[in-house]
């Protein structure tokens, strides 16, 4: 699922504020929601890390640090803890095949279904990174 589209879904359900996510208004769009150094918002995320913040932008779906340029293996390295403590959060609260049936009630676009498949290796990679 399309990382905007879960945090949207989250946000709206409730799940962020009860995870523990603050939420603080915004002068443009959306609310930010900042939990343990990662913030979420319409735009993309925001997550501290030492030296420079790394941010994910949505509209071009770039990663920066320091104003530069970040490839988005390198980018996805870093959020993997976080995306994966996050994913393993909803799945306790809703079950394992709560994301499947939002691909099936929302159906996302079609870019989004192309990479459904490489997300699920993604966290499923996290996951096994994070027991080793």
């Amino acid at each position: 699922m399309e990382l905007e589209t879960a945090v949207c879904l989250d946000a709206s359900q409730g799940d962020l504020t009860l995870r523990g996510f603050c939420k603080t208004p915004t002068p443009h769009g959306s609310s930010r929601y900042t939990l343990d150094g990662l913030s979420l918002h319409s735009a993309g995320l925001t997550l501290l890390l030492p030296g420079e913040p790394l941010h994910f932008n949505r509209r071009p779906q770039t990663f920066t640090r320091g104003g530069r340029t970040v490839p988005a293996t390198e980018g996805r390295l870093y959020l993997r803890a976080s995306l994966h403590a996050h994913e393993t959060w909803i799945a306790a609260r809703h079950g394992p095949t709560y994301r499947e049936g939002l691909v099936t009630l929302h159906r996302p676009a079609r870019p989004v279904m192309g990479a459904l498949e490489p997300w699920r290796a993604y966290l499923s990679c996290a996951s096994r990174l994070i027991r080793d």
